[in-house]
């Protein structure tokens, strides 16, 4: 579960869950290791249905949206943000959070799953789109041309 305050995901977790939507449905087991290729692989909802999912995410960075600062100059790029306060023994905190971006890029032709949380964030803001959001913006900025990826915004 990883909506609202449920979050019982590790962050790997939530990312793993990305690969559906950016491989038209077909999930991919996460790895840790360059070139690995022992993760599983099975298709879990239909093409249209991931489609859908990653329109949706893309709007999500939109000029008025909460990502706006996760977008990345000259890219098509796609997430969503998490704000959630911390868990205290039976209760939350009142002053402690996680913020979150997990994202896909380029939207016409994914290569990249970036997925940040940033636990117990300073600086008086805690929200997902304003704390991790640039720290996706600047991760998948500097990596998407070390691919070779070519714009395509």
């Amino acid at each position: 579960m990883a909506y609202g305050y449920g979050l019982s995901l590790s962050l790997l977790q939530i990312a793993q869950v990305y690969t559906a939507y950016a491989g038209d449905g077909r999930f991919h087991a996460a790895t840790l290791i360059h070139g690995e290729t022992r993760g599983k692989s099975a298709q879990i909802t239909q093409p249209a249905t991931a489609k859908a999912v990653r329109n949706m995410l893309e709007m999500a960075i939109g000029e008025h949206s909460t990502g706006r600062a996760a977008a990345v100059e000259g890219y098509r790029v796609g997430g969503k943000t998490g704000a959630a306060r911390k868990q205290v023994g039976r209760s939350y905190a009142a002053n402690k959070y996680r913020a979150s971006f997990v994202g896909i890029a380029p939207m016409s032709d994914p290569r990249v799953i970036v997925a940040v949380m940033i636990d117990e964030p300073t600086g008086g803001t805690y929200y997902g789109g304003t704390v991790a959001g640039p720290v996706f913006s600047g991760i998948v900025g500097a990596t998407l041309p070390l691919l070779g990826v070519p714009p395509d915004a």
